[in-house]
């Protein structure tokens, strides 16, 4: 809904008081003739020149009197009576007056009595002065003064000014200062613009259908040749639900005094706009500003602002906030300068500390309040069409942060109104609950929790063991998971991260790289594609014996010697409790390769690696041996640092670099140092070998 701001409506109530330069015509009418030929003076009703009383040099009754220059009437004046003194007074009783301007308009003028003094050029009239003249002029006050030799006019108590039906304007004193054109109302000064009810007359049709606009002060000053309004004694400006207070108030009218062109009002200012009926509206915005000093610039020709500049201190920061749909933003900074349509902000610059702060009653589950706060240097804010802060652009030191994450970095555009932020920086720091990334652009989407980190990330994962993460090798050790990939994504809920394009993690020693990784909170999974390869050293766990056993005295380099697989993907089944290597599986220890299609890592209570079952074409080569095994299926036991090995067909073959051969069903192949156990098995010598290859 197209909206008048409020300093609109101040303008038209300022014209009212450009209707006291005809109280000044007035004056300069029936007092300012002093010392120039009288106008001729044709008597229209009966008149009797008397003798006159003692002390008065004229006395007259019921007389009516028309003054004209030429052919052209000036003024008319009747009244009950009149008597001048000895000192030059001119008494008149139940006056009227009747005045013609130059476009021979008339002004109507009553009072009970009148005085004026030729010498002095000064006059009074009193006892429910009634001033009327065109569109509806109307000056109604106890008393009308003409002081300074006709240079003053003073309505010395309570006046009342009305121009036709839609203003009127009341104040204790009034002063007209004429030959400067300073026009002053003082003393519990109210200005009213009037409610119009629709009706057939064209100039009130073209007035806006309207609330009752009130101006309020202690003192109004309007100087005419400059144009110029002032308002001092906390003027108070409300139209509807929306207004302007301050401790002064000035305003510029254009030069044919129609429009007005600027408004400034100056400390404490605060005010609010709100659409017309917006009281109980659901998704209605009313916009609360407060600030040291707040400039208005008009649509030229219009009564239309088209830009407002609100400045604050260090003390008394400038504040506009937005309120409507159960959300309110607040934007504070040092300066801020808005650009407006039809009486609504449709954009906004902020200077120096910017900051906006949301709230959001409710939004999250179980209730409360939600908050989301974005802090800059520098920003460009936008509205919606309701008038609320939808959007906003923040550079330099940019900070944000709402219930789940906070990003810092060079520059920003967060848009309020569907949840989703950009950040650029070198780099863009992004923290939340499970962790920290760093990268140069992040996006983020509030409303499903998601950041996506491109560009070269870097992050760290905290909660390590609430993921599935805690399966893998990086599950072993203590402390964070470093991650360094080209893109990354994080949802918290559900949880889950994806890291893509020359992935690396590592915790301690433990590392894991790929081409991809995908972690499913929901789904307790975790995937790795693209060429898989996963480093860990052995816990000191590994060296215990088996079967409950003591465990050895102190685990050697032997005993935690890394263990690395490679594979085409890897996947982790948390409830499951087995990391599966699929696709040219690799594991190499000590110098010692097992290959097979598929590896299957079985995990204990703690997610620790307890046995390897390697699968599809199994084969251990011992090159420091010299022995190659190949089977259909190996077990490599970590706790006990050994390989069982079952061939196809029910056999398992070993030979050496002799090319001594020895099968059997079964075979034990211990990696400390390299002794073979063949169980129902036969051996085949080589021409040219020496005996003894297998024990």
């Amino acid at each position: 809904m197209a909206r008048r701001p409020p300093i609109a409506a101040l303008r038209k109530l300022l014209l009212v008081t450009l209707l006291l330069v005809v109280v000044g015509v007035v004056g300069l009418f029936l007092f300012g003739r002093t010392g120039q030929r009288p106008p001729r003076m044709q008597a229209d009703a009966g008149d009797e020149v008397q003798a006159a009383e003692e002390g008065s040099l004229l006395i007259g009754e019921d007389f009516d009197y028309t003054f004209t220059e030429g052919e052209k009437p000036t003024f008319r004046i009747r009244g009950e009576s009149i008597r001048a003194d000895r000192q030059g007074t001119i008494f008149l009783e139940d006056v009227a007056l009747t005045l013609y301007d130059e476009q021979s308009r008339q002004y109507h003028v009553e009072s009970k009595r009148a005085s004026f003094n030729r010498d002095s050029n000064e006059g009074r009239l009193q006892g429910n002065v009634v001033l009327k003249g065109p569109d509806g002029l109307e000056l109604r006050t106890p008393q009308l003064q003409m002081r300074q030799k006709g240079r003053m006019l003073v309505a010395p108590a309570l006046a009342e000014l009305r121009y036709g039906p839609l203003y009127t304007a009341r104040s204790q004193k009034i002063w007209v200062h004429l030959p400067e054109e300073v026009f002053v109302l003082a003393g519990n000064v109210v200005v009213k613009r009037l409610p119009v009810a629709p009706g057939p007359d064209p100039a009130l049709a073209a007035s806006p259908p309207s609330s009752e606009a009130t101006l309020t002060a202690q003192r109004l000053i309007y100087e005419r040749k400059r144009r110029q309004v002032r308002l001092e004694g906390a003027p108070h400006l409300q139209r509807g639900r929306e207004f302007v207070k301050a401790r002064k108030l000035s305003a510029n009218l254009s030069q044919d005094e129609t429009t007005m062109v600027f408004l400034r009002a100056l400390w404490d200012v605060t005010g609010q706009i709100a659409a017309e009926g917006s009281a109980g509206s659901g998704d209605a915005t009313t916009v609360r500003f407060a600030g040291r000093d707040l400039a208005v610039f008009m649509q030229p020709g219009s009564n239309e602002a088209r830009k407002v500049a609100l400045d604050g201190g260090e003390q008394q920061r400038a504040r506009m906030e937005a309120a409507g749909g159960g959300i309110t933003r607040l934007l504070t900074a040092r300066r801020i300068e808005g650009m407006l349509a039809q009486g609504v902000l449709t954009s906004a610059e902020a200077f120096g500390g910017v900051e906006i702060d949301e709230t959001a009653p409710g939004s999250r589950p179980g209730g409360g309040r939600a908050v989301r706060h974005a802090e800059g240097q520098r920003a460009q804010a936008r509205f919606s069409p309701s008038g609320q802060l939808a959007g906003v652009d923040l550079v330099n030191n940019v900070v944000y942060r709402d219930p789940q994450v906070r990003a810092a970095g060079d520059r920003a555009t967060v848009d309020f109104d569907t949840g989703n932020g950009e950040f650029l920086g070198n780099p863009v720091d992004v923290v939340s609950e499970r962790g920290k990334l760093k990268a140069p652009r992040v996006n983020y989407e509030s409303k499903d929790q998601l950041v996506h980190a491109m560009g070269g990330v870097r992050g760290v994962m905290e909660q390590v063991e609430d993921t599935s993460l805690a399966g893998t090798p990086l599950g072993e050790g203590e402390g964070p998971v470093w991650v360094e990939s080209q893109e990354a994504f994080w949802r918290q809920s559900p949880s889950s991260f994806l890291f893509r394009g020359d992935v690396r993690a590592w915790r301690g020693k433990s590392l894991l790289l790929a081409s991809e990784l995908r972690g499913d909170k929901a789904q307790d999974r975790l995937t790795g594609t693209g060429g898989v390869k996963t480093v860990w050293i052995p816990p000191d766990e590994a060296a215990a014996a088996a079967g409950g056993r003591p465990r050895r005295p102190a685990a050697t380099a032997e005993d935690r010697a890394p263990i690395e697989v490679t594979a085409a993907e890897m996947g982790y089944q948390q409830g499951a409790g087995v990391l599966t290597y699929t696709g040219n599986v690799r594991v190499l220890q000590t110098g010692k390769t097992l290959t097979c299609n598929q590896l299957q890592v079985e995990l204990g209570e703690d997610d620790k690696a307890e046995t390897m079952t390697c699968t599809g074409e199994a084969r251990l080569n011992d090159p420091k041996a010299g022995r190659n095994i190949a089977g259909d299926r190996a077990v490599y036991h970590l706790d006990r640092k050994l390989v069982e090995m079952f061939g196809e067909a029910g056999l398992v073959t070993m030979r050496d670099r002799e090319g001594n051969q020895v099968q059997g069903k079964r075979l034990v192949y211990h990696i400390d140092n390299g002794k073979v156990e063949v169980l129902g098995g036969r051996e085949t010598v080589a021409p040219a070998a020496q005996s003894g290859g297998a024990e």
